[in-house]
Parts: C-alpha cells; structure tokens; sequence
C-alpha cells in the first residue's frame, strides 16, 4: 500500500522513483556475451537496499540483482528465485564465481555505504569482472553539490519539492518538509543524512547550519566532507538504509577503483559508454540532471 501511494504522490509531482522501463535487447547481449552467459545471467546490477530493478518493477531476463532481502518501501520486492541476497555492510565476499561476470552496474547505491564497504564493492567486482568486462558506476555528483552550496544556489537542489511530500518525508524521516529547511541542512542531507538536523532519529550529534558553514570555510572539499561523513552513524543508516551517509566525486572514484586493481578508469555522458548494453535505455534514466556515471574496465 504505501508503495502504491508513494508511487502516486511522486507521479503527481513530475517524479518517478523508478527509471523508465529498459530496452531488452537479448539479441544483442547475446551476440555480445554469448547464450551461456544470458541463460545464467552473468550481469550483476549491485544495490544498496532498493533500486533494484532498471525500470518499472521489471526484471531484466539477462540481469541478476544483489541486493538485500528486505528493500524499502517504493522498491521492488526481492526475489529468491533470480536475485542474490548480500548485504554490503558486512565486507564479505560477492557469492559470485571469480571472473564470471560480463557486466556489473550499480545505480546509486554507493552514497548508502561507507567508504570501507565501498572499496570491498570495488574490489569484489574487479574479482567477479571477465577480463574486457566493465563496471559503471552511478552516483551523485556531490562536487556538483558543493559548488552550489558555495554559490546559495538553493534552486539547483531541485528534489527539494519532491522530497517535501509527506509520504517521502515520512519515508526520509525528515521532521520538517526539505523545502523548509536551510540551504545547508538540503546539501547535508544529501550527502550526510542521519548527521543533519533534520533527521527525526539521526546521529546523537548532528551538525548545525553554524558549523557545517564552519566546516566548508576552514577545510578543503575532502577533508570537510569527510569530517560531515565521519558523524554519521552507520547504526542508523541499518535502520534507515534509504538515507546518504556517502559523498562521490570523479577523483575519489578514480583513486578507489585503481587501488581495486582497475587500469582503465573514465567518466562518462549520459547513456555513454565503451560497453554498448550501458547505452540502452534504462541504465541512466534516473536523477540524470545530479547523476555523475563512471566506468572502469578490466583488463
């Protein structure tokens, strides 16, 4: 039911919480990949507890998706039959073969980790990645956010309106609607949830408009935002899986991701990509205006 009702509100709104349905294209993935690797579904889509179809509520016939049990609300329901159950806060192995896999994607699903679970993820599909395959990698641009920040740009953080409908601020566990709140209390939230005070059960001590404009003025981009990051409680995040506790940006990806083993790392456009399946509808549709993609290939 809420599913249904969240669903509803957000359509009203111009805003889907799903990406449009995604081009199935078996032809091609087989043609690319061979029969083999379609029937046993070798392309792994790696979530963080609930974008875990492409579309729609869609299974893609050619995708198995890693993810937990137990998504939240507006996500599609797990499934035993084709899905895998794995939680990313535990640092453990991907139940996958070593070099098995064709394709790995993961749609914002790294701004809900923390670093430490990140850098297993990367190394676990650099392990599980065919030599030729290729990771990508969606997240949001928070470089993006910071600059926008810096400039009082309140109108580039345009989900403001959408998160500020009462389903979706009940499910953010927002105390107040997001456009209510500060400009630096909407760019925390987006990279720091559980440390803002917005938060109805957030970290026991989250970070002030004062001292969030402290942090940015006497810090560098990494170290102030690493310092937001670091008074998140991962307790929480468990709790509330929906939350960011995670910041992104083109040289993070590119340090972590080469330290996993990758050579070849690049951003890349929307709908962009050296692998031709990633340029199908479906892989990018989502939050494209914030989204930042990144690919690293394995040799």
């Amino acid at each position: 039911m809420l599913k249904r009702t969240v669903q509803k509100l957000v359509d009203r709104a111009g805003y889907t919480l799903t990406s449009k349905r995604p081009t199935i294209d078996i032809p091609l993935y087989e043609s690319l990949y061979g029969k083999e690797s379609v029937a046993k579904r070798r392309f792994y889509n790696i979530c963080a507890g609930g974008h875990l179809a492409f579309g729609g509520g869609l299974d893609h016939p050619c995708w198995t998706h890693v993810d937990l049990d137990k998504p939240w609300p507006g996500a599609r329901a797990f499934n035993p039959d084709v899905d895998i159950a794995h939680d990313l806060f535990s640092l453990q192995p991907l139940p996958i073969e070593s070099g098995s896999a064709e394709l790995v994607f993961s749609r914002f699903a790294v701004e809900h980790i923390t670093d430490e679970a990140a850098q297993v993820l990367f190394d676990e599909a650099f392990r599980i990645l065919k030599k030729g395959g290729v990771l990508r990698i969606t997240a949001p641009n928070t470089e993006s956010d910071y600059r926008a920040y810096l400039a009082r740009d309140l109108s580039y953080f345009s989900w403001r309106e959408t998160f500020s409908i009462k389903a979706i601020q009940d499910h953010l566990r927002y105390k107040i609607p997001l456009n209510q709140a500060s400009i630096h209390q909407v760019f925390l939230a987006h990279f720091a949830t559980n440390a803002s005070t917005i938060h109805r059960d957030g970290a026991p001590n989250p970070i002030s408009d004062e001292e969030l404009q402290s942090v940015i003025e006497s810090l560098p981009f990494t170290d102030a935002l690493n310092r937001c990051t670091s008074r998140c409680s991962v307790e929480k995040q468990r709790l509330y899986p929906q939350n960011h506790i995670n910041w992104w940006s083109c040289r993070k990806f590119d340090h972590m991701l080469r330290a996993s083993g990758f050579r070849h790392v690049y951003v890349v456009g929307h709908h962009q990509s050296v692998a031709p399946v990633f340029r199908l509808r479906g892989f990018d549709d989502l939050w494209s205006e914030v989204a930042m993609h990144v690919e690293a290939a394995r040799e």
